[in-house]
């Protein structure tokens, strides 16, 4: 028996979240999963891994981390980006993707206040989980 692959859930995500038009002004298009130079506002995306209860279903987890830039308005934009996130991946459900097809998204963190501890840069992380098939 053979089974079709799973999509890359982790690149469906990053290209969702860069033309997301609600999220696109908050973040200037920096979505990656390395932090952006110069600090400006950015979403930083870390998979997590994830269970992958049948050869058909994958519920990949991702650490979505919404920086600030270095100005005074950093923890603002951080925190706006973050909430405006939280909306937004619902949106993701029930959409194609290359290779598959979104069934499921859940929040398993929401705004968990967290700046960088060598340079205080303004960071909330936010967990999610998406279940993808083929």
């Amino acid at each position: 028996m053979t089974f079709t692959p799973l999509p890359d859930a982790t690149q469906a995500l990053i290209t969702f979240l860069a033309a997301h038009a609600s999220l696109s002004p908050l973040h200037g298009g920096r979505v990656s999963t390395r932090l952006q130079e110069p600090a400006l506002p950015c979403l930083q995306v870390t998979a997590l891994g994830g269970p992958q209860p049948w050869p058909w279903e994958s519920a990949p987890e991702f650490q979505l981390a919404s920086w600030g830039g270095t100005s005074d308005a950093g923890e603002g934009e951080a925190w706006a980006l973050d909430l405006a996130v939280r909306a937004a991946v619902f949106d993701l459900l029930g959409t194609d993707i290359t290779g598959g097809h979104v069934n499921g998204v859940a929040i398993r963190l929401a705004g968990l206040w967290s700046p960088a501890d060598d340079t205080g840069r303004a960071r909330v992380r936010s967990d999610i989980s998406i279940t993808v098939m083929p």
